[in-house]
């Protein structure tokens, strides 16, 4: 990479493709533009983005990427999901496999209900993404959630594969713990759902749980004492 994105070269180059492609049917808020066919003026400012991008990169399009990928992360966090939308969008323009950019767009979908489009972009970006554990809770919890809507056996069984997988290696990951805890809830598990909530409820830093969560389970079984606390 030649020179660095800095914040302020890539807000503009970013805003300069954006006022470009805006269509009156605003693909820019579709993942991968909704993988319909650009008119002539998109693909030219398409083009002009990626030789711009080039330019300052000395062609490294796949950091260039991941940077654009970030900051749609960054907008994720201040709760802007249409400038996210678009950098991941971006993002993806630059590189096709870019994870972060694909995991981005799978909250996307996932917030505005689309949840097995999401699982399926959460399937894609899983091959760039093994090791990154945020990812993997994320991405066994949207199996779960599919799972538990469609009552797939298959896919419920590889969620609580997932989960377990997970706690193997990160024990004191208390999302992964919650969210398994309510795929155990729904399976009719729930001693084994407090097991995980509580076992959640001890890692360091912990959120605790949904508060209606916590009622719905106590109207199924009555929370069990500290010593039912175990591994498994």
């Amino acid at each position: 990479m030649k020179t660095s994105l800095t914040s302020l070269l890539l807000a503009l180059i970013l805003g300069a493709a954006l006022h470009q492609t805006v269509a009156a049917q605003n693909i820019n808020l579709e993942p991968k533009y909704g993988l319909v066919a650009k008119t002539e003026q998109q693909q030219a400012a398409d083009q002009q983005f990626l030789d711009e991008v080039d330019r300052q990169t000395g062609g490294d399009r796949a950091r260039a990427a991941e940077q654009v990928a970030l900051l749609g992360w960054s907008f994720v966090r201040k709760n802007a999901p249409q400038d996210a939308m678009r950098r991941f969008n971006q993002a993806w323009l630059l590189d096709h496999s870019n994870g972060l950019a694909l995991w981005g767009m799978a909250v996307m979908e996932s917030a505005k209900g689309k949840r097995p489009e999401a699982l399926k972009l959460m399937a894609e970006a899983e091959p760039k993404l093994r090791g990154n554990v945020d990812f993997e809770v994320d991405y066994a919890k949207a199996v779960s959630v599919v799972g538990l809507q469609t009552k797939d056996k298959a896919l419920l069984a590889d969620a609580a594969k997932r989960f377990d997988a997970i706690y193997q290696q990160h024990p004191d990951h208390a999302a992964n713990l919650q969210n398994w805890a309510i795929l155990l809830y729904y399976a009719g598990d729930y001693g084994g759902a407090w097991n995980k909530i509580q076992l959640a409820d001890r890692t360091p830093g912990a959120v605790p749980m949904d508060a209606r969560f916590i009622a719905a389970l106590e109207a199924k079984m009555a929370r069990p004492g500290a010593d039912a606390i175990s591994g498994k």
